[in-house]
């Protein structure tokens, strides 16, 4: 009940947060209300990098020529319309400044931007750069950075900084209100660049695509996600890019800070129900058996990022890092010949499923399927039948992951497969050795494709809906409070660990939603 209270709330604040982002509007640069003057058509960025200089949502537009402006259509300044998008520059609007940038060489000094609401005295204005405090007037903050450009924040109130005190990007300077020197004006913030031009001087610059661009990256939406269980036997979560909420995030595995392989990464594309409403589709959970590349007894460091496709940038899932003491294993059965065509079908991997062990006693079965053929028992939506020579063996759904399966993405079986002669149950993970240079996936069931060789059948899979499982409260790895779906079953059933596997607490994990947007940070 936790998880899934966590996941709505979750759910909502990603919602709209990419509600807010997909809103987002805005006219050309120069684009001036008709009648209100000539604008400067510019596409340069004048300022890039700049951090937006209001906390939360903001409209930037026109305060004399909207709705309860002095030259604007009658009614409230507070009215709906002028805190809707699209945005729209009134840089160059007719004012008697001179502005040698301005077709008409007069004009409005910088852009008008409205905060969230027309409440005075509520919405914080924030350092766009690191800098100096240079000048505070009656109503004004002069911010100038160490390349000489100059931030203007005027119809200040509240002022937080004062007059040579060295301020970071994000620090709070004061309230955005409609103070005016004595007079007031509407609840707005003026903002105005001021640069250095070649063959002009110091002048105002247009600020209104710096703007745009500083309050668009407000808005970009990382991807984000929680690792929910983390021990010897599984790794599960789920991870969901809200900019592209259709494709599936890739997550990488950083092992003891060494740089990942391309290898060392989950495709968090398995569909888990919980996730469709808040999240607003389901595809986007993870489920893998433990790298048996860290089955060496020493204590791993283990981070899980997720991978923004749009620019590669790495984030940080909840619950990231934890650390994995998995103990080596004792192997039973056979080793089944492995040909690297063979394991690139099976999607086989050295990070995910080579084991370091002495696999050289182990008698020499059939050699591995050369490419998987598994379905789903079409009575029983918790088991799969793989295909193993003339026999159809049975492996739990909820091991499927263990051999880099999706059981939503397997077919039921038809009547051929069912009627054909059942074997030893399937391994429940796969476990890949090389002897003598040679490569071999270990059968605990003999490997023979036809039948065992008189090695026990793997015991009963773990019930997915199970609160508790393994056989001692003695593990040798980190255990995450978890209750992601249907858990992937013990990965190293078919084997003998030389400790105990564990103990699982399956309990609440209470996922914290975090909205860049909203937490532009007062630092």
């Amino acid at each position: 009940m936790k998880r899934v209270l966590a996941a709505v709330l979750l759910g909502v604040a990603t919602l709209a947060t990419t509600a807010y982002a997909e809103d987002f509007t805005f006219l050309p640069p120069g684009d001036l209300i008709a009648g209100s003057g000539d604008g400067r058509v510019d596409a340069k960025v004048y300022a890039p990098g700049l951090l937006f200089p209001i906390q939360g949502k903001a409209y930037a537009n026109s305060q004399v020529y909207m709705t309860g402006g002095l030259y604007g259509p009658s009614g409230s300044q507070c009215a709906p319309v002028n805190f809707s998008y699209p945005w729209r520059d009134n840089y160059c609007e007719e004012r008697s400044w001179d502005m040698p940038l301005c077709p008409a060489g007069t004009g409005h000094q910088g852009q008008d931007i409205r905060a969230a609401s027309c409440e005075g005295n509520v919405h914080g204005a924030i350092a766009v750069v690191d800098g100096t405090i240079t000048s505070i007037g009656s109503y004004s903050v002069y911010l100038t950075a160490p390349d000489g450009t100059r931030y203007d924040y005027l119809h200040m109130d509240s002022v937080q900084v004062s007059v040579g005190e060295k301020v970071k990007r994000g620090d709070l300077l004061g309230k955005v209100s409609n103070n005016f020197g004595g007079t007031s004006t509407s609840v707005h913030l003026h903002f105005n660049i001021k640069q250095n031009i070649a063959n002009i001087g110091s002048v105002y610059v247009p600020p209104y695509l710096s703007l745009v661009t500083a309050y668009q990256a407000t808005l970009s939406q990382p991807p984000r996600g929680a690792l929910e269980l983390a021990d010897c036997e599984r790794l599960v979560g789920w991870a969901f890019d809200p900019e592209k909420p259709g494709a599936a995030v890739a997550v990488e595995l950083d092992v003891d800070a060494t740089p990942p392989s391309n290898e060392a990464q989950l495709l968090a594309d398995r569909e888990r129900s919980d996730l469709c409403d808040t999240l607003g589709s389901c595809n986007h959970a993870f489920a893998a058996a433990s790298p048996l590349s860290l089955f060496d007894g020493a204590t791993h460091a283990v981070r899980l990022r997720a991978i923004d496709a749009e620019d590669a940038t790495r984030h940080e899932l909840l619950e990231s890092p934890t650390t994995l003491a998995c103990a080596p294993l004792e192997l039973t059965g056979a080793r089944r010949p492995l040909a690297e065509a063979t394991a690139t079908a099976w999607k086989l991997t050295s990070f995910w499923d080579e084991l370091t062990a002495d696999a050289s006693a182990l008698p020499e079965g059939k050699a591995l399927p050369s490419a998987p053929k598994a379905f789903v028992d079409p009575s029983d939506a918790k088991l799969i039948w793989v295909l193993d020579g003339a026999t159809r063996r049975k492996l739990a759904a909820s091991d499927a992951p263990g051999w880099h399966m999706d059981p939503a993405a397997l077919k039921d079986a038809g009547a051929a497969v069912l009627e054909l002669a059942e074997g030893p149950p399937f391994p429940r993970r796969a476990v890949w050795v090389t002897v003598e240079g040679l490569a071999y996936v270990v059968d605990d069931a003999g490997g023979g494709g036809g039948g065992g060789n008189g090695t026990p059948s793997l015991p009963e899979p773990t019930d997915p809906e199970a609160t508790s499982g393994g056989n001692s409260a003695s593990a040798s790895c980190a255990v995450h409070a978890s209750t992601a779906g249907a858990p992937l079953a013990p990965a190293v059933g078919s084997m003998k660990n030389t400790t105990s596997i564990g103990a699982l607490a399956i309990g609440g994990l209470l996922l914290v939603a975090r909205r860049r947007r909203s937490r532009l940070r007062s630092r």
